[in-house]
């Protein structure tokens, strides 16, 4: 079921805080055959590989993604050992070089999405998980989207210069969702729309008029008095009083 093929290098040296350096583990199919029954057995692809002798994570999924009669075999061992056929895994157990390797990818500009779709990577939710529980692990994930922010922003750059007259529309809607993606991924860096700065906030004075219907004592028809607070002194005043004078601001009724 398993064919064999050229030697496919594991990963090299490590290039980011959380990586160490490992020996180059080469495809053979005698090991991607005790991968798949070590798999069926229940074990955690992620966990095997971090094994001495054992090839890196992104070995494996590179093996699987260049020879579907490997794929096929792993999800069906997957199956076999009671996971989903497709998808990473849904452990909760926090590996702090699965955390590393999550975070290079990262930075390498892999969406958290297809991280979690690799079948030697946990699962999407296993990923939050860490995040809402392990501070370190959300902070290198904040780090990892200011960095993946930072590269779509050159991106941006490339095809701004890269664009001609006939695929000018498409590069502005392009950096248009390049514009909303690098404000989710940064929000403290990069806005999602322009922002004015603040001014001086300006002192907005505002006088309500009471109106009241009474009899009028000379003549006892009905008349509608009018009250107005003052600005300066903050004393309801009634407006048809002998002597009474609009306060400053106050404007005639209209």
């Amino acid at each position: 079921m398993i064919q064999d093929g050229d030697a496919a290098p594991g990963a090299g040296r490590g290039r980011g805080l959380w990586t160490r350096t490992r020996p180059v583990v080469r495809w053979s199919p005698a090991l991607a055959m005790t991968l798949c029954e070590r798999v069926a057995g229940g074990e955690l692809l992620y966990a095997v590989c971090l094994e001495a002798g054992m090839p890196t994570s992104q070995s494996v999924a590179r093996w699987a993604r260049e020879r579907p009669d490997f794929a096929l075999a792993l999800q069906e061992a997957r199956r076999a050992g009671g996971r989903p056929g497709r998808g990473g895994g849904g452990v909760w157990t926090y590996c702090e070089a699965t955390a590393g390797a999550i975070f290079e990818r990262l930075c390498a500009g892999e969406s958290l999405t297809a991280i979690g779709d690799d079948p030697t990577m946990p699962c999407l939710s296993t990923i939050f998980y860490w995040k809402k529980r392990i501070p370190d692990f959300a902070d290198a994930i904040a780090m990892a989207r200011e960095i993946q922010a930072q590269r779509l922003c050159d991106e941006g750059w490339s095809a701004v210069q890269a664009a001609t007259p006939e695929t000018a529309y498409l590069t502005h809607v392009r950096l248009t969702h390049l514009r909303w993606m690098t404000g989710v991924m940064a929000p403290r860096v990069y806005r999602t729309k322009a922002v004015e700065p603040e001014g001086a906030q300006k002192r907005v004075d505002v006088l309500m008029r009471r109106f009241e219907i009474e009899a009028d004592p000379v003549t006892g028809k009905n008349k509608v008095v009018a009250y107005c607070p003052n600005p300066e002194t903050g004393e309801v005043e009634r407006e048809d009083t002998p002597g009474w004078r609009r306060p400053p601001g106050v404007p005639l009724p209209g």
